[in-house]
């Protein structure tokens, strides 16, 4: 029934259920199981005239986007291992729902796992859960998991 999953993490405990649900889908279906990983970009202030440098150093802020992103993949990646199923991780920059809705159309996967509620419930409690924008744009079924 379904031959690509695409687990959507952003390392919340909700997300690691979604994991362990993706991973009793992928064995039961024989299913290649991808984790996308959707980092977004925070709105910076405007830097401060007078301030070394000029403002905020990219290359420090790329090494935190990177060690964030990676934190996230060895937090999912052990929950699949203790299930033994083989994955592949995906990194990618921009507005979560936009992306894992993108990235899943366009490289064909015909199931979403994702969590119900993810790290950033009070902007969720504003601008609308990224689970439900994923649920409600996506081509392909849409699992969330509570």
């Amino acid at each position: 029934m379904f031959s690509k999953i695409l687990l959507a993490s952003d390392g919340s405990d909700c997300a690691m259920k979604a994991a362990q649900a993706a991973a009793e889908m992928a064995k039961r279906f024989q299913a290649s199981l991808t984790v996308i990983y959707v980092y977004t970009i925070p709105v910076m202030p405007s830097p401060v005239i007078g301030m070394p440098g000029g403002g905020i150093d990219s290359t420090a802020f790329s090494r935190y986007a990177d060690e964030v992103q990676n934190a996230v993949a060895r937090r999912t990646g052990r929950v699949l291992e203790e299930a033994g199923v083989e994955y592949t991780i995906r990194h990618e920059v921009g507005h979560p729902a936009e992306v894992i809705v993108r990235v899943a159309e366009e490289d064909g996967y015909d199931l979403i796992v994702i969590g119900s509620r993810g790290l950033s419930e009070i902007k969720s409690f504003f601008m609308g859960s990224v689970s439900d924008r994923v649920c409600h744009h996506a081509h392909c079924p849409v699992l969330i998991v509570k």
